[in-house]
């Protein structure tokens, strides 16, 4: 019997324990809404103030509420919410007053919300003291407002840039100016108008080509931070093109333009003379004078002069069509002229190294220095050498691929620019083996010496700025364009 006794005990225990008490616990808010933290009185004009407060429970009833200034309760508020008018004594202090709510729960909880003010007491006949003005935050205005960025620049034409801005703070003084133009410093710094407003004439004599950066830096005497204001504008030189000339070659008709440089007078197009057209099959085993047109297989000559590739490209001579005989023998590599015509019309010659040469050399001294030969060590470091980019100055905008060589040669990237009308474009070749070739990148021109290897040529291409001028030649068999020389 004991044992039921003990069982029912434990399961009415196991019963009372498993009811949930959800009951939530009693949670006190009080705040005074009146006066406002740090409110200033003046006993000379004001006999009391206004107190309000709140207060609520979320369960349960306000047990008590309590208001105290400076320590003293006040007995008239004995709920909440509340609006209370306390009257200063007569012989009210000054200074700091403590303003001090209590709400008390029937649970226990209660919550405490403070408010303090300052007395003061002007004197009769003065007026208060003005409350001084806090002093603003210093603000930096830094900006370049001439020259924009992205603007382009022609030093052809274009000989100093203006550059202007404004560095001014509003409160305080400039206590950093420093104005930077391609990375240096300008020293000293313009001068500062009145209103920040600066001016500086900035001279481009000897300046590279490219991309120009343009940097204004600027700290107040009341700050730590430096304000930052760049551009970047693109500096370029256009040299005007010789205007272009014609004749007609009274062997065929064809009329060719020319142009002319220093004291030259040079084709602007590759030579198009064709007596006879030839199978490129016929390179392996002819040493007589043969002509090619790039991509024409066959033998009729007015079909070949029909083709595209015929009008834009001209015609591929082997060396010893462009010699103007068999088993040629060429010309002196420094003879100037080089004394043999070959194909060319009446009056024009097949140029030797040294007429290109002068071509070359009279170009450069036209062109600005650009950076070349460019190194970047393992911190970025750059170091460079000047040159001058006559790859673009003489070639054609048609036919050419992106260079490849940017990071050595990075002025390649304007890509060609035919500043002088040569119009010099990639026109293939037809290999002594019996097939035509065709580069994006490069193209090659006879010129009059023989060298180890057979014919000599100069070889233009868009990995490097010069032209490049063969040692060893190549075979004779070859098929390459000419351009010709006035006589």
């Amino acid at each position: 019997m004991k044992k039921y006794a003990f069982l029912l005990v434990a399961l009415f225990t196991l019963w009372a324990c498993s009811d949930d008490d959800t009951t939530p616990q009693q949670e006190v808010t009080c705040s005074i809404t009146a006066p406002a933290e740090g409110t200033i009185i003046d006993l000379a004009t004001a006999t009391s103030m206004t107190i309000k407060g709140e207060g609520a429970v979320n369960v349960g009833e306000i047990e008590s509420v309590t208001l105290k200034v400076n320590g003293k309760s006040v007995s008239e508020v004995t709920k909440v919410p509340f609006s209370y008018d306390y009257t200063f004594a007569a012989d009210q202090a000054i200074g700091d007053m403590k303003i001090e709510l209590t709400v008390k729960g029937d649970a226990g909880k209660e919550k405490t919300a403070t408010a303090n003010v300052t007395l003061k007491k002007t004197e009769s006949g003065t007026d208060p003291e003005p409350e001084p003005e806090p002093e603003p935050e210093q603000e930096v205005t830094c900006e370049i407002t001439t020259p924009t960025s992205g603007e382009t620049f022609d030093l052809a034409t274009v000989t100093e840039l203006n550059i202007t801005g404004k560095a001014a703070v509003n409160v305080g003084s400039v206590e950093t100016f420093i104005l930077k133009v391609g990375g240096v410093e300008i020293a000293p710094a313009p001068a500062l108008a009145e209103d920040g407003t600066f001016s500086h004439t900035y001279a481009l004599t000897n300046q590279l080509t490219g991309e120009l950066s343009i940097e204004l830096a600027v700290k107040g005497d009341k700050t730590t931070t430096v304000k930052i204001a760049s551009v970047a504008v693109t500096l370029t030189r256009t040299v005007a093109p010789p205007t272009a000339e014609t004749f007609t070659d009274e062997r065929d008709g064809h009329v060719y333009k020319y142009v002319t440089i220093g004291t030259q007078s040079w084709m602007a197009e590759n030579l198009a003379y064709l007596p006879q057209v030839s199978k490129p099959s016929a390179t392996i085993d002819s040493n007589a004078p043969l002509y090619f047109v790039l991509n024409y297989d066959g033998e009729d000559v007015s079909a070949a002069k029909a083709t595209e590739e015929f009008g834009l490209y001209g015609v591929l001579y082997n060396w010893y069509a462009a010699m103007g005989q068999a088993d040629a023998q060429g010309g002196d590599a420094e003879a100037n002229p080089s004394g043999v015509q070959g194909p060319c019309p009446n009056g024009w010659h097949v140029p030797s190294k040294a007429e290109w040469k002068e071509l070359e050399a009279f170009i450069s001294l036209q062109l600005p220095d650009v950076k070349g030969n460019v190194l970047v060590d393992d911190w970025g470091g750059e170091t460079y050498e000047l040159y001058k980019n006559v790859w673009s100055a003489i070639t054609g905008k048609e036919g050419w691929e992106i260079s490849g060589n940017l990071d050595m040669w990075p002025d390649m990237a304007q890509g060609p620019q035919d500043s002088f009308g040569l119009n010099i474009i990639p026109s293939g070749q037809c290999y002594h083996t019996g097939s035509f070739g065709f580069s994006g990148s490069s193209t090659s021109f006879w010129t009059t010496d023989k060298q180890g290897q057979g014919g000599g040529t100069v070889d233009i291409s868009n990995l490097a700025y010069n032209i490049s001028y063969s040692k060893f030649g190549t075979n004779e068999k070859r098929g390459y364009s000419v351009r010709c020389v006035k006589d």
